[in-house]
């Protein structure tokens, strides 16, 4: 007896599920099979990890791209290989640091000169000064040009000139450009502040800057279009350094005309690197090499001890850059990133407290067995920078005048330089650094950082010392008129007041740590912590007793430095504790027009003997930090001072796209749970199905 082809009283869907439960199992078990096996963690599109790209992570993006207002490493990070400049670092030597020829065609060549100023007397009536100047004489190289960009005619970048190095002065001295750094030379180029007033006059009455408006100290050669000069009202050494910075890289006037405040986000250079465009704010930064780059760019042939061995010359004498293309992913977070790095989807990562215990092994200097099986490099990097507590010296209890705000006299400046000495001897800063630095750092003894001319690594500070000798301390708080620490006006513990910007969870452990140390000589310190805006506004105006702060180099000479304590650059220049001392005012005036030599050795040694004595700073550390480099990454060297380092850098893309697939295999087995899963759960329900279909065919049958 046949059974019919629809059994009585089953469903359509129940006989499609008793015949197709075994064959959904299946389908859907490949089905996953295959999903994993197509899908992959690789975050770029498939096969562009095998190309020549430099794969790096950053924050958030740069506040702007201008390179006449950018002044932070992020910016410059990403600006620099974009804007080059007459000058530049030598990549591979260091101490010292030494400057060569980038986009400058000869070195630039100073002389003495006569100028005539305007000059207030002692009378305070002003009058026509003759006085000893200096000429700055420039050439450039000649085939230059700009990047291609819709600024210029038919889109074709062209040929720089002089011109474009003086227009950038005239820019950067428009007072609607903030440029951090303008107060560098406006005291120095001759007309360049008039010009400034002048520029500062069409700003309020909504006028278009007029940079034709002439400016003395600028000149043109007449014959050569590649020539330009400089012209200063005093001996200026420094303005080398600043010609190796993007502030003074020449500047298009028809990427000025064209974008005006757009500059900040369309940027038009004429270095190794162009971003790509249009640029997307929060996706990414894509830099690309830029085809009209000058040819004779090529890796250094000489570096420092030990580089030759590090494989730091093996691309000497090659053209560069040479990746075609470097990627900024944006990661907020330093876990995210740091994945990412393990993953093998970046090319350099930075050390820190998340991943200090896994990145570095029980030897100082020296990797974890895990980061060396992967090949990594580690890259020390210090930095040329100083961290401080300072004291204002316009406050009547720490600082050089009374309640009145007159300057004290001899004897109770003595007290009160005491006091700032007894309160210097208690901090520890090498318990600083082992405790919340993760032993990273130098403890400072003076302003200047490593590196720099002058920095003497065996001279030792007489107020801090390691461990710090806290019978020292008393004993001069006791000089100080603190016995014990006690304020005998009160008859309390004498109460230093010490405004910080440390918010965080490690910044209230970094206030713990300090205030234990001050505390241990007797006085009571009363930390108050604020946004930092809020913080920068206090120390701008004056409105602390002690605060704690910080300074990274402009450029690496010591005159960057031991100008935080010359007296005219008191608040809102860059001296932050307007400390004064005309003897070292004095010697600063004369050291700062020399050259690196014995006598002005011995200047800065007499300078820093006068400051340590007066106390206006606690010197706390310079930083260090240690950086993380893939194996296929090559020729990376840190450079604290300069950031075009990326045309340096040489990635193995064979090599990145084996190893990324082997340290990302699929792992089958979530998938494998899945199925069985599924398959535990859809036997019965298919038995259920077999089990009806039978008891109606018998019934049929019967």
């Amino acid at each position: 007896m046949s059974i019919p082809t629809r059994t009585p009283g089953i469903s359509r869907v129940e006989a499609r599920l008793y015949r197709g439960a075994s064959h959904g199992i299946c389908l859907i078990a490949c089905l996953l099979l295959l999903t994993i096996i197509g899908c992959s963690n690789n975050p770029y599109p498939h096969g562009q990890t095998a190309e020549p790209i430099l794969y790096l992570s950053i924050a958030d993006d740069p506040k702007t791209f201008d390179p006449q207002i950018g002044y932070d490493i992020a910016v410059g990070t990403v600006i620099d290989p974009i804007y080059p400049s007459y000058l530049s670092y030598q990549y591979l030597k260091r101490g010292p640091f030494e400057l060569q020829l980038n986009l400058g065609d000869a070195e630039p060549k100073a002389e003495p000169c006569k100028v005539t100023v305007t000059e207030k007397g002692k009378d305070g009536k002003e009058a026509k000064v003759t006085k000893t100047g200096q000429l700055w004489s420039f050439h450039i190289k000649k085939g230059l040009h700009f990047q291609d960009d819709p600024c210029f005619p038919g889109g074709k970048g062209r040929e720089i000139t002089a011109a474009d190095f003086l227009y950038t002065f005239r820019r950067m001295a428009d007072p609607a450009v903030p440029c951090p750094i303008i107060a560098f030379f406006d005291d120095k180029i001759l007309g360049m502040q008039e010009y400034e007033k002048h520029l500062g006059e069409q700003e309020k009455a909504k006028q278009k800057p007029d940079y034709s408006y002439p400016m003395e100290g600028l000149e043109l050669d007449a014959n050569d279009p590649y020539a330009f000069r400089i012209r200063l009202n005093q001996p200026y050494p420094q303005l080398r350094f600043l010609m190796a910075m993007h502030f003074t890289t020449p500047m298009a006037h028809e990427a000025v005309d064209t974008y005006g405040k757009d500059l900040a986000r369309h940027p038009v250079g004429c270095g190794p690197y162009q971003m790509e465009m249009p640029f997307v704010p929060k996706a990414g930064i894509v830099l690309k090499a830029n085809p009209n780059y000058r040819k004779d760019d090529l890796y250094p042939s000489e570096g420092a001890p030990g580089d030759a061995e590090a494989g730091l010359l093996t691309d000497a004498g090659k053209p560069m850059p040479f990746v075609k293309e470097v990627r900024f992913n944006i990661y907020r977070e330093g876990t995210t990133a740091w994945n990412s790095f393990l993953q093998g989807y970046l090319d350099q990562s930075t050390v820190g407290t998340s991943n200090f215990q896994q990145v570095m092994g029980a030897q100082p200097n020296q990797l974890s067995p895990e980061m060396k099986r992967r090949g990594l490099g580690l890259h020390k990097d210090v930095a040329v920078d100083v961290n401080y507590f300072g004291f204002n010296m316009n406050d009547p209890v720490v600082g050089n005048v009374d309640a009145n705000g007159k300057p004290l006299t001899p004897d109770e400046a003595m007290r009160h330089r005491k006091l700032r000495q007894a309160i210097s001897c208690s901090v520890d800063s090498q318990k600083f650094i082992d405790i919340l630095n993760l032993g990273l750092g130098k403890p400072a003894q003076w302003i200047v950082a490593p590196g720099l001319f002058s920095y003497d690594p065996n001279y030792k500070n007489p107020y801090r010392e390691y461990p710090p000798n806290l019978a020292k301390a008393k004993q001069l708080l006791k000089e100080a008129g603190y016995p014990d620490g006690i304020d005998p006006k009160t008859g309390e513990r004498l109460t230093i007041y010490w405004e910080n910007s440390l918010i965080t969870a490690g910044g209230r452990l970094e206030i713990q740590l300090f205030k234990e140390m001050f505390e241990t000589i007797g006085i009571r310190i009363e930390p108050r912590a604020w946004r930092g805006p809020v913080f920068q506004a206090k120390v701008d105006a004056g409105q602390y007793q002690m605060m704690n702060y910080g300074w990274l180099a402009d450029y690496p000479d010591p005159e960057n430095f031991v100008f935080l304590f010359y007296g005219p650059n008191k608040r809102p220049g860059p001296n932050a504790v307007s400390y004064a001392n005309p003897e070292y005012d004095r010697l600063f005036e004369q050291m700062r027009v020399m050259d690196d030599g014995p006598e002005r050795l011995a200047i800065i040694n007499k300078m820093r003997d006068i400051a340590v004595e007066d106390c206006p700073w606690i010197y706390l550390y310079h930083n260090e930090t240690y950086a993380l480099t893939q194996p296929w990454m090559h020729n990376y060297k840190p450079n604290p001072v300069a950031l075009d380092g990326l045309k340096y850098c040489r990635v193995d893309s064979e090599q990145r796209a084996r190893l990324q697939q082997e340290w990302n295999h699929p792992n089958y087995w979530p998938v494998i749970a899945v199925v069985l899963l599924i398959y535990a759960g859809s036997v019965p329900a298919a038995r259920v199905v077999k089990q009806r279909t039978n008891r109606y065919v018998r019934r049929n049958r019967s």
